[in-house]
């Protein structure tokens, strides 16, 4: 690259394939992190959980305790409607401030059980290990100084100094996270998720006659994703296996319908543009977008080998064409140097050099008209029968006969005009008195017929009207790129012109 400039990198095909196949397969791993957002859920919903039970066994370690001192039973509730409620709901969140350190070690009671817990105690206890087998929670019934007196485990020694116990003998209610301790390390796995390395604490007071009388205590590690992933390993590996399958499907996918065919077009265009060969159709095209696209590459194939060979036949054309002209121009000036040369003849030659002049200027003026195609506004939509009556003031030797009344052709007036002027001064020049022009629509296309009563085209020639420079009126003046243009505009407009049997004149057919 000149003047410092770098070429722009840009990833290929393949890579590109490779990193939406490696953002498929990161999609199931990445959704592992999504779960910390998880937890916090599966950490309340334990909460919520453990403050049911709670409650349920507050309400039984009351109801225990008043029989215990003989005291009457609670009022009967009052009706729904007249009720005050105060619910319960979780609030615990998984943050790095709100998770406490594992919790403290029990330590020796100072004070005694008195009577009435001692008496509640076993039933208590007996109640907790039932529960304890449903629900893997852990159990503390505690003395209004903090000792335990029931449970699954602890009996006889204070707890009164752990805060959330603390808290709780001063009336309130408290969900606590707090670290796990465990004798063996988690799987691996385990580490994503937070939830997994905690334990929900929950104290809760229980109240008699006003007066607190103890702590219902519990505690539960929250469930999480991680531990029912682990229990499904298997069908994880089979989800593993489908996953896999799923990407390479999908790279075989892009490989056969977009990779391989857009890899086969590229070397198709430059074994195309180097060997000067025929276009040769892709063996498997993928999509319809990169037939579609093929389609293009071999019209502006065959459009460039035909602007070529037109080149190199207009070389060699214009080099012989020329020299005749060119010759004859030379020896007239040469002769016209005599100063004893006839005035008559003098005239003749003059006459013969402006000739061959003319002859020049056609064939350069048609061979830029040929060139500036490509220039000219090919696109629109045009009257037909209006652009006939501008090329009917044209010729007026020319009777037209038309049978298109409001007929819409898809080129512009400009293109349709360059079309039409030639096929009637072709016609003109081959004796033509009458030109007929009539069209119409068949399915999606429009087709214009234009026939003429001259003396036509022999067989010979009908294979070759359409080819640059060939003419059968040279000696008249006739150039050869008349038709050559008016197929080309046409083809660039994206239809088609040929030349159809006929009995009497030339009878020419063009389809949109």
């Amino acid at each position: 690259m000149s003047g410092g400039m770098r070429r722009k990198w840009r990833p290929r095909l393949w890579l590109v394939i490779l990193l939406v196949l490696g953002l498929v397969l990161s999609l199931p791993f990445a959704s592992l992190w999504l779960f910390r957002f998880y937890a916090n859920q599966l950490v309340q919903q334990t909460e919520e959980s453990l403050l049911m039970q709670a409650a349920i066994l507050t309400a039984a370690y009351e109801q225990l305790y008043r029989d215990a001192e003989g005291l009457p039973p609670p009022p009967v509730p009052v009706e729904r409607t007249e009720r005050e409620f105060s619910p319960l709901f979780p609030r615990v969140t998984l943050t790095r401030t709100s998770v406490r350190p594992p919790r403290p070690d029990a330590r020796a009671a100072v004070e005694p059980i008195a009577g009435p817990y001692r008496d509640i105690a076993p039933l208590l206890s007996q109640m907790t290990m039932n529960a304890q087998e449903q629900t893997l929670a852990g159990y503390r019934i505690l003395d209004r100084f903090g000792t335990v007196i029931a449970g699954s485990a602890e009996t006889g020694v204070s707890l009164a100094h752990v805060e959330e116990v603390a808290r709780a003998l001063d009336g309130e209610t408290v969900a606590m996270p707090r670290l796990r301790m465990r004798d063996r390390p988690d799987p691996l796995i385990y580490g994503l998720s937070q939830g997994s390395r905690v334990r929900i604490f929950v104290a809760m007071p229980a109240i008699v006659e006003e007066q607190l009388i103890g702590v219902v205590y519990l505690n539960r590690t929250p469930n999480h994703i991680f531990r029912f992933l682990h229990s499904e390993r298997i069908n994880l590996l089979w989800a593993t296996v489908f996953i896999l399958l799923s990407a390479g499907l999908i790279g075989f996918v892009f490989w056969r319908f977009i990779s391989r065919p857009i890899h086969d077009l590229i070397e198709r265009t430059d074994t195309f543009g180097q060997s000067h060969t025929e276009w040769v159709p892709l063996d498997h095209y993928g999509t319809k977008e990169i037939e579609s696209l093929a389609g293009s590459f071999a019209a502006m194939g065959r459009r460039l080998q035909r602007q070529r060979k037109t080149l190199q036949t207009y070389t060699a054309h214009v080099s012989h064409e020329m020299k005749s002209p060119l010759t004859s121009i030379r020896g007239a000036a040469e002769l016209l140097q005599n100063p004893d040369m006839a005035a008559d003849q003098r005239v003749r030659f003059l006459a013969n050099i402006t000739q061959d002049i003319g002859r020049i200027e056609d064939l350069l003026a048609r061979m830029r008209e040929y060139g500036s195609v490509d220039q000219i506004l090919i696109d629109g939509e045009s009257a037909l029968a209006q652009t006939l009556e501008a090329v009917a003031a044209r010729y007026p030797s020319v009777k037209m006969q038309r049978r298109c009344a409001d007929m819409i052709v898809p080129l512009s007036q400009e293109a349709l005009l360059i079309v039409l002027n030639q096929l009637v001064e072709n016609a003109q020049a081959h004796g033509a008195t009458t030109v007929e022009i009539y069209g119409g629509m068949q399915g999606d296309s429009i087709w214009v017929t234009i026939s003429d009563n001259g003396s036509g085209i022999s067989p010979g020639n009908r294979a070759r009207i359409f080819d640059p420079f060939f003419t059968s009126r040279r000696k008249s003046g006739g150039t050869g790129m008349g038709l050559s243009i008016v197929r080309s505009v046409i083809e660039h407009s994206g239809g088609r012109i040929s030349l159809e049997p006929t009995i009497e004149g030339a009878q020419f057919r063009i389809v949109f």
